[in-house]
């Protein structure tokens, strides 16, 4: 299995409120299969939202760039913002990737 990094900015159309870091962090932590990694940081002028999470996946990186997108909207789904819309999205091999 590799693992990848998945970042994403996603633009809310409502307001985030002050416990929405909260809420990403938590749904990254409780969604299966998702490790998250660094801050989350959210920009209520904007109402940007940026976070990152690893996964593993068994293929390529095409495997995980589809998963990884799947999995962002999740996140944003389970921190109850179902109609953020994903902006922008990375995605990079893990330190811990095999290269084998």
């Amino acid at each position: 299995m590799n693992e990848y990094v998945i970042r994403f900015t996603a633009v809310n159309p409502d307001e985030l409120d002050a416990e929405a870091t909260e809420r990403i962090e938590g749904a990254a932590q409780a969604i299966p299969g998702t490790r998250p990694m660094g801050r989350v940081l959210i920009d209520p002028l904007t109402r940007r939202i940026e976070a990152e999470f690893a996964i593993e996946v068994a293929q390529a990186m095409a495997e995980a760039a589809r998963d990884g997108g799947r999995l962002a909207k999740e996140i944003l789904l389970a921190a109850r913002m179902p109609d953020a819309r994903l902006v922008e999205m990375s995605v990079r091999m893990g330190e811990s990737s095999n290269t084998d």
